[in-house]
């Protein structure tokens, strides 16, 4: 590719706020190269799909997707595709992709996000599908480029990973074990973000209650809030929170922070106590309501939203 040449890509996403996170990173990285971004893919010289693994739906939407786009690599052959995310870190699948749609030229997974212009650079001087997938998820890569988009939302990842292994999850096997971001530098792109207008910040984690269990000072997801609440963002929301996780300490600074949203999404995910132990989410159902009480007295206002499956191998209908 020619430095001074403007190449055009286009990134679709599917799944949660942290692959929306993926595609800033990728959007970043690429306008570094003098890559500019276009709605139209017809017009596109790189499409990357940054895909999902949880859902079901997702994937079938992905692989018709591809198939879709077979028609626009016919049409133009240096037409460059890529296939990143939780569905292409799970090495079968890959291979599978592989096989099926050889006209892939990049398959990557969430491990290897920041070596995306590495992956780009092989794909061009290749004739073949360049696969690379890291078993290890490594050590998180700070002052990543990235691109977001205008106006009063913004996401911030404050840790990767999980390590609850729910039984329903393929999470933890795709996007590794828990790393939690430094302190430090989730402050400080908050308050830059306050700067440049933004006046909702939402901290993004598999799991932000346990932030920083793996840190090496003592830091949790309260001393979090408590420090984010003074960076001048006007409203902070989180997401996705674990029952088991949820402290008297994480519920006072939840309380008594003036810019933490009254809002909380708690999945139960089942009622059933057998269900719950089947699904691996220690936790039972009273203690999810005791939790519940806590938090409603603390704060009577909040809204509280939740996930629930229904149908989870073994699950009576009464049940």
């Amino acid at each position: 590719m020619n430095a001074h040449t403007k190449q055009h890509y286009k990134i679709i996403t599917y799944g949660c706020q942290m692959n929306e996170h993926d595609a800033e990173i990728l959007a970043g990285q690429l306008e570094e190269l003098n890559y500019v971004p276009i709605d139209d893919e017809t017009k596109a010289d790189l499409i990357i799909l940054v895909t999902c693994a949880v859902r079901e739906n997702a994937e079938q939407r992905v692989y018709g997707k591809i198939g879709e786009l077979y028609r626009l690599k016919q049409e133009n052959p240096n037409l460059v595709l890529a296939v990143g995310g939780c569905m292409s870190q799970q090495s079968p699948v890959a291979k599978k992709m592989k096989q099926r749609f050889p006209y892939l030229d990049i398959i990557f997974g969430t491990h290897n996000l920041a070596d995306f212009p590495n992956l780009l650079r092989a794909a061009e001087e290749s004739q073949e599908t360049v696969l690379e997938l890291l078993d290890q998820e490594g050590d998180i890569r700070e002052q990543l480029p990235r691109v977001r988009q205008d106006g009063l939302k913004a996401w911030t990842t404050i840790m990767y990973g999980c390590n609850n292994f729910c039984t329903y999850c393929i999470v933890p096997y795709v996007r590794g074990r828990e790393r939690s971001r430094q302190p430090e530098s989730i402050i400080a792109e908050v308050k830059e973000l306050a700067s440049r207008g933004y006046k909702e910040v939402t901290l993004l984690g598999q799991n932000v209650n346990s932030y920083g269990k793996d840190l090496d000072q003592n830091y949790d997801f309260a001393d979090l809030l408590y420090a984010v609440n003074e960076t001048g963002i006007s409203r902070i929301r989180f997401t996705t929170s674990h029952p088991k996780d949820i402290s008297p300490r994480l519920i006072e600074a939840m309380a008594t922070c003036e810019h933490v949203m009254e809002h909380l999404h708690l999945p139960v995910q089942a009622g059933s106590n057998r269900i719950l132990k089947a699904m691996n989410r220690r936790y039972t159902r009273e203690r999810y309501l005791q939790l519940v009480e806590e938090i409603r007295t603390a704060i009577p206002h909040i809204a509280l939203t939740t996930d629930i499956i229904v149908g989870f191998p073994g699950e009576t209908e009464e049940e």
